[in-house]
C-alpha cells in the first residue's frame, strides 16, 4: 500500500490548483496571489524534471510537469489581469534566475549528474518556503479575495501523504522528511490567515 502514496499525494497536489484557477478565473484577478510562491512552483518542477529525465525515472516526471504547467498558468493570469510593467520585469527576473544554475552544464568539470543532485536539493528547499512569501503577502495586504482555502488545505494533505510515504521507507530521508514538515506547518499557517482575514471582511 505505501508505494501508493507517492501517487495518490502528487494525484491531490495536481488537484489542489483547480479552485485557485477556477477563483482567479471567476474573479479575472490574480491580486493577493504570490508571484514568488509561483515562481518557486515553476522553478522546482523545472529542477526536478530534468534530475528524472536525466537518470531516466520517468514515471516522477508527469506530476511535475504538471504542476509547473499550473503554476505557470496563474502566472500568466497574474500577468494577464493584474501586473503593471514593474510586476512583469520582476517575473521575467525571478523566472530568468531560476534557469541559470543550468548554464553551470556549460562550464568544464562540472558533471550534469552533480549539478542535478544539487538543483533537486534546491527544489526541496523550495518546496519547504514557498508558501512563506504568499503569508508573508497576506499578512501585509490582507487580500483574500483571490485565494482559495481549497488549494492550500490540500496542498496541507498533499504534503500529509508524502510524509507518510516517506515514513514508510526503509531509509527514511531526514531532508525529505523536514521539507514535509515545513510544507505542513507553512500552508497550516496560510490556512490560518485565510480564515483571519475573511473573519475580518473590512479589511479583505
Amino acid at each position: 500500500m505505501s508505494e501508493y502514496l507517492p501517487i495518490v499525494s502528487s494525484f491531490v497536489l495536481v488537484l489542489s490548483f483547480i479552485p485557485l484557477i477556477r477563483k482567479i478565473r471567476k474573479n479575472r484577478s490574480a491580486s493577493g496571489v504570490s508571484l514568488l510562491m509561483m515562481s518557486f512552483g515553476v522553478a522546482q518542477s523545472t529542477y526536478f524534471i530534468a534530475y528524472n529525465v536525466f537518470f531516466e525515472r520517468f514515471f516522477m516526471v508527469l506530476p511535475f510537469v504538471v504542476t509547473g504547467l499550473l503554476s505557470a498558468l496563474i502566472l500568466y493570469y497574474f500577468v494577464r489581469y493584474n501586473s503593471s510593467a514593474k510586476q512583469r520585469n520582476q517575473l521575467a527576473l525571478l523566472l530568468g534566475i531560476s534557469t541559470l544554475p543550468f548554464a553551470l552544464l556549460l562550464v568544464k568539470g562540472i558533471e550534469a549528474a552533480t549539478l542535478l543532485d544539487a538543483l533537486t536539493y534546491l527544489g526541496l528547499v523550495m518546496s519547504s518556503i514557498r508558501v512563506m512569501p504568499q503569508t508573508y503577502k497576506t499578512i501585509k495586504s490582507g487580500d483574500v479575495s483571490n485565494l482559495s482555502a481549497r488549494y492550500f488545505s490540500l496542498q496541507f494533505l498533499a504534503g500529509g501523504i508524502g510524509l507518510a510515504a516517506e515514513l514508510s521507507l526503509g531509509h527514511v530521508s531526514v531532508a525529505h522528511v523536514l521539507m514535509f514538515v515545513m510544507i505542513l506547518l507553512t500552508n497550516a499557517a496560510q490556512l490560518g490567515c485565510i480564515q483571519y482575514y475573511r473573519s475580518r471582511p473590512a479589511l479583505a
